[in-house]
């Protein structure tokens, strides 16, 4: 769709109601991609301004509003899943546990002191693949801890085993 140039320079200038969508929708001024939200949001309002030129510019501003905010945490749903993925692993392999016989007697030894959350990181997660969310549902131990007991056991992990 064609954004007019009247519709921009309006978005343009009324930053505060995407500002107030990005604030409703929970993302800080200090997120990284802040920025890239901003201009995301002022492109919808921009194109909302123009699809709906002949409604009220109250009831414009209202449905554009409502659309920042649910774009928005469509992208942040988003780079949370691109986010889990690039953390999992897909099999031992990619640890690196089938190269070195003294990283199989190491991880045994381990195995054998870690934890019952850590062992559900460890074999569910790591090596079957679920997510942490999914895995939060399932043991109904919060998502957050399950996160930093994840990156503490990889931690854990790193220093013990062979690179």
């Amino acid at each position: 769709m064609k954004i007019s140039r009247e519709a921009f320079i309006t978005a343009w200038q009324n930053q505060k109601l995407v500002r107030g969508a990005l604030k409703y929708a929970h993302v800080r001024m200090d997120y990284t991609n802040y920025e890239d939200f901003l201009q995301e949001g002022i492109i919808i309002y921009a194109e909302m301004l123009t699809r709906l030129a002949g409604r009220t510019r109250t009831e414009v501003d209202r449905l554009s509003f409502r659309k920042i905010i649910w774009h928005t945490l469509d992208l942040l749903r988003k780079q949370k899943r691109i986010t889990e993925q690039e953390i999992g692993f897909d099999s031992a392999e990619q640890v690196g546990l089938l190269d070195n016989w003294n990283n199989h007697l190491a991880l045994e030894k381990e195995l054998a002191q870690m934890t019952q959350t850590e062992l559900i990181l460890f074999f569910e997660h790591l090596l079957d693949g679920q997510t942490i969310s999914a895995l939060a549902e399932k043991t109904g131990i919060n998502r957050v801890q399950l996160q930093r007991s994840k990156r503490d056991l990889l931690y854990h992990l790193r220093e013990v085993l062979d690179k």
